[in-house]
């Protein structure tokens, strides 16, 4: 059966400090060290147990029995001799220091300095992402309603010249049959005026 300082200290009725007093009293004398440490807490066998006993007092060593009426205390008076199994030990010696890495586990913690400030790094570069896109947009729509403005104006533009095209057409075949009446008809007449001076008019 395996015991711990508290249970120890639960089966005197004693506190733990006063168990862990005996464990340095027997580890300063000729029993050294007492008791192996299991997941961070020191265990002790049957045998350990009764040699940190052997540093308690005779009050400590067994259970306090239920409450009996007291006797009247006898004339004669009572020496009580403690034993040399005591030993009285100065209070610790506390650093200035506590190194609360050595109080964690062996996980790998990783974070930043300063969160908040990367933070505002990162939702500035969004916000400037968000704004280069709107502008961007922007630009587009113009675009796209400067395009649609030049499209309707040629659109106009092309129909009035189409229309054009056929009436110059039409206009110029027109003017071309006309030219070529006149040129015809006047070609007639020189050749009239070509008549009188040729030599039939010298005989």
């Amino acid at each position: 059966m395996t015991h711990t300082v508290t249970s120890i200290a639960a089966d005197l009725n004693v506190t733990s400090r006063a168990v862990k007093n005996w464990l340095a009293s027997a580890k300063a004398g000729e029993h050294g060290e007492l008791g192996r440490l299991i997941e961070g807490k020191r265990v002790f066998t049957d045998s350990e147990r009764e040699i940190l006993l052997s540093y308690a007092s005779q009050r400590a060593k067994t259970k306090p029995s239920s409450p009996v009426a007291s006797e009247p205390a006898s004339e004669a008076a009572i020496t009580v001799i403690t034993g040399n199994h005591r030993q009285q030990l100065s209070g610790p010696s506390f650093g200035q220091t506590i190194n609360l890495g050595q109080q964690r586990g062996e996980l790998e913690v990783q974070t930043y300095g300063d969160p908040m400030a990367a933070a505002a790094q990162a939702l500035a570069v969004m916000q400037a992402n968000i704004g280069a896109m709107g502008a961007d947009l922007a630009r587009q729509q113009d675009q796209l309603a400067q395009t649609g403005q030049a499209v309707a104006a040629l659109r106009q533009q092309a129909e009035v010249m189409h229309q054009a095209q056929q009436e110059y057409r039409i206009k110029s075949d027109l003017l071309g049959l006309i030219q070529n009446q006149q040129t015809g008809e006047l070609s007639t007449l020189l050749g009239k005026a070509t008549a009188i001076t040729g030599d039939g008019g010298q005989q």
